[in-house]
């Protein structure tokens, strides 16, 4: 029984109390969780994975650092709590262990067989082969040294001992492909199957040397147990996994968008008769686990969605306090010698060498550059979360002392520590991008613009009045970055996207539903109610008529390519998907992303050309990512950001509330839409191609009447205009045009500034053969910009000019159903928006209108691949 009163009567909480142990187990899981996040904060500015933070924070919590304070250890972690950290710890091993299983895609094994088999196999002999060696000299000076501790036979601490130095760490790797964007490249592909191998492959070992361990005082009995976990395996992953497969399928489960409650008890219940089976054997309760996880359907994404229910506590919870428990058994000041640490140097040279040199050689034998031979051999080096494992696996089957365990949880650290930044020093971006421009070269004739040296590859890249005439955008790529702007993105893409009228005897553009980052095959019921979307096509085309004899490039289709720009989180389910994302069949849209899945319905109710994929990113690589997808200088990239907010739960005097600034509505839009500080100036840097970004105003507010009229507005401030303003322009005509066909009634707005005493002529010269635009409702007015305000004193900015000049009454009381489009000239990376552009931002939020900032990429006044 606990004791009665509780603080308040005097009873010492740090008291261990076996009667009521979950008292004091609290304050240390509090403690174990602060710690790890609190010391991941640094390291993950350097992209270094959680596992290291939490070994860390077991070390510091342990006899290594705070243990070093007298009365520490037996206050806060007593010898009999550790029992209850370690049941909960292990039950949240079991669980990743499973989650190890599920993420095993035996079908991309099968498609990578050659090269994954060889080089897995390879770089698991070589560092065996050289662990064995260093096995010899470690157990003449560490093993059998305390005679209270079991004596362990030699070829028993040979077997461990290799091991350890033979693995990789497929979980961790996967993050580490993830981050450093890798997945869709050859090193990353190869990579993955031979990580996957690796895995599987050392956790047979480790098995085997837990068996030695287990039954080291009779052969027959290693014999024995090894048949039994041969017959274990081959009655799970024969007929219990087409029995489940059957099971899912007859109850619809692979159907469901979450697996049902009922389905993931019996899923947990046979992963943990497994679990406990093997451990009543003699291997461990771990192995157990990872082969349940294994016979788990992978369709419809089935694996990702049973993750998603049950991760979240033992990935938050029960894992990390199984890392850091595992960090609390290092005793760094065991090292008191110097040979001591020449064999944690050693065994750490010796882990990462042996990998890089096998791997190489290997991805080399396959065909690949020197460069990306390395980086897959630097990959494969990478030890992580499964070395911990294995070693804490050795550690309690007595097979290694503390101070070998210490040794080889310094090995692990280090070897998963230098992945990262040697992988980005052999194997760097500007490398990859010449790489990926010279396979692209090779294998197809692509229209793709290089401009090098100064010499041009393709026609001139101006911007004019002439050039107006013949100016198209062949594909627009929207980016989704959350899903609250997906009505905004629409709403804009349907009034731009419009298909136009359609020339005799020209083909009519087939729906493509091809994406280069698919994450499953559309189920039979999507693929009827998307085929009965491209029902009636010809009956719709004969209702769109031409008109007018020449309507430039107004009425030329685009392309709508959507990319939704995912945040990469911890969870293993964005793992999973991620990983995923390369082994579907590449002619079917995502149909497990539910955002892509809507652009994919709106694509075929219109009848537009369409493709997507799913990019995976963390905060900090947003912008590296979005501008490292398939883009040429022609395209239209769109950005659609939420901006001011409606938040406000119905307090009225809140939603009067004011931006101050433009700094004070940029910091809210960066925070609002989860970006990096440096994305804008990244784009700036990086992006190849045309740069569109709405800022949607209205997108969180219900009470907006949405059945007004439309108002389009081009802002155009410059006396002399820029290629981005015909950018603007051509958006804003091409948005006529459509409404011309369309009869949605736009009203549509040009404020130029008056010093351009040309524009009314040269614009009606330009329109003079658009027969189309008589149909439209097009206003056009010259702004007198920057007129002294008499009451305070100050010059008006261009945007205040037009809604104090231009706009009627009518207009600024519907603002909220209005889009000013204005051009972004100079998008430089110290300072992305120019006055003009900050100023109609500032009071767009203000005045609740959406602002299009759009910038014309013009290829002549850069360099590199386009």
């Amino acid at each position: 029984m606990g004791e009665v009163g509780g603080l308040l009567s005097g009873v010492n909480p740090f008291h261990y109390n076996p009667g009521s142990p979950i008292t004091l187990y609290l304050f240390q899981a509090c403690l174990i969780m602060a710690t790890c996040n609190l010391i991941h904060i640094p390291f993950s500015k350097i992209r270094q994975p959680k596992v290291i933070s939490e070994v860390i924070a077991g070390v510091i919590l342990g006899p290594t650092v705070l243990g070093q304070i007298p009365g520490y250890t037996d206050t806060i972690f007593p010898s009999s709590s550790i029992p209850g950290l370690n049941l909960t710890a292990n039950l949240g091993i079991i669980l990743f262990m499973f989650f190890l299983g599920l993420e095993v895609d035996i079908a991309f094994i099968k498609k990578h067989m050659k090269s994954a088999l060889s080089i897995g196999l390879v770089t698991l002999a070589v560092p065996f082969g050289c662990g064995c060696l260093i096995a010899i000299p470690l157990f003449r000076n560490y093993a059998n040294k305390d005679p209270t501790q079991r004596h362990i036979k030699f070829t028993v601490f040979m077997v461990f001992i290799a091991v350890s130095m033979a693995v990789t760490a497929f979980p961790v790797l996967s993050r580490i492909l993830n981050e450093l964007r890798l997945l869709k490249e050859r090193p990353g592909i190869i990579v993955l199957g031979a990580g996957i191998i690796n895995d599987i492959l050392g956790w047979v070992l480790l098995a085997l040397s837990v068996i030695l361990s287990s039954a080291e005082s009779s052969p027959v009995n290693t014999v024995y147990i090894l048949l039994i976990t041969l017959a274990w395996f081959l009655i799970y992953f024969y007929p219990l996994k087409y029995v489940l497969r059957w099971a899912l399928i007859k109850t619809h489960e692979l159907d469901r968008s979450k697996p049902s409650p009922i389905a993931t008890m019996c899923i947990l219940f046979i992963m943990f008769i497994s679990a406990y089976f093997t451990d009543i054997i003699g291997v461990h309760a771990i192995f157990g686990a990872f082969i349940a996880g294994l016979i788990v359907p992978r369709e419809n994404h089935y694996v990702v969605k049973l993750t998603e229910r049950m991760e979240d506590i033992p990935n938050i919870i029960l894992i990390p306090i199984y890392f850091a428990v595992a960090g609390l058994n290092v005793d760094l000041t065991l090292l008191n010698e110097g040979k001591d640490w020449g064999y944690v140097f050693l065994s750490i040279a010796v882990a990462i060498a042996s990998k890089i040199v096998s791997g190489t050689a290997m991805a080399k034998l396959h065909g690949l550059f020197w460069r990306e031979s390395v980086a897959i051999g630097v990959l494969m080096s990478c030890k992580g979360i499964v070395e911990i494992v294995v070693l804490t696996v050795g550690l309690n089957a007595g097979i290694i002392s503390h101070k070998i365990f210490g040794m080889f949880i310094l090995m692990a650290l280090v070897s998963t520590f230098v992945t990262t930044p040697l992988t980005q020093l052999v194997y760097p971006d500007s490398y990859r991008q010449r790489l990926k421009t010279e396979l692209e070269s090779d294998q197809e004739s692509k229209t793709v613009i290089l401009v090098s040296e100064g010499i041009e590859k393709e026609e001139p890249n101006y911007m004019n009045w002439q050039d107006l005439k013949s100016y198209s955008i062949p594909r627009v790529i929207n980016v989704i970055n959350t899903p609250e702007i997906i009505s905004s993105s629409l709403e804009f893409l349907n009034f731009f996207l419009f298909k136009g009228t359609k020339k005799s005897g020209s083909k009519d553009l087939a729906i493509s539903r091809v994406s280069t980052g698919t994450t499953v095959k559309s189920s039979s019921k999507f693929k009827k109610i998307t085929q009965s979307f491209r029902k009636n096509n010809e009956e719709f085309e004969s209702k769109l008529e031409t008109i007018g004899e020449n309507p430039a490039g107004f009425s030329t289709i685009s392309i709508l390519r959507a990319i939704h720009l995912r945040l990469m989180t911890e969870r293993t389910t964005d793992l999973l998907h991620s990983s995923s994302l390369h082994n579907d069949d590449p002619h079917f849209t995502a149909n497990s992303d539910y955002i892509l899945n809507i652009f994919e319905i709106f694509s075929n109710l219109s009848r537009v050309p369409f493709s997507s994929e799913v990019i995976f990113s963390t905060m900090r690589e947003k912008g590296v990512n979005a501008t490292g997808m398939e883009m040429t200088h022609k395209d239209l990239i769109l950005f659609p950001l939420k901006g001011a907010s409606y938040e406000y739960k119905g307090n009225p005097t809140l939603l009067n509330e004011k931006y101050t600034s433009f700094e004070h509505i940029f910091s809210h839009i960066v925070g609002l839409n989860e970006l990096p500080s440096t994305f804008f100036s990244t784009l700036s840097t990086d992006l190849k191609a045309n740069f569109a970004m709405l800022i949607s105003n209205t997108c969180g507010r219900l009470s907006i009447e949405r059945m007004k009229r439309k108002h389009i507005v081009l802002l155009l401030p410059n006396p002399n205009l820029t290629y981005s303003d015909f950018l603007g322009l051509f958006i804003l005509l091409r948005l006529s045009f459509n409404d011309s066909i369309s009869h949605e009634n736009v009203i549509f707005s040009i404020y130029f500034n008056n010093l351009n005493s040309t524009f009314i002529k040269d614009f009606n010269d330009f329109i003079s053969d658009q027969y189309w635009f008589e149909n439209t409702n097009v206003k056009i007015l010259g702004i007198t910009a920057g007129v002294k305000n008499e009451s305070d004193n100050r010059s008006e900015s261009f945007i205040e000019s037009v809604l104090s000049q231009g706009l009627s009454i009518e207009e600024v009381e519907d603002l909220e159903e209005s889009t000013f489009i204005i051009a972004e000239n100079k998008f430089s990376p110290s300072d992305p928006f120019e006055n003009d552009v900050k100023q109609t931002i500032y009071v767009g939020a203000n005045r609740r209108f959406n602002v299009l900032v759009v910038h014309y990429f013009n290829f002549r006044t850069k360099s590199g691949t386009i």
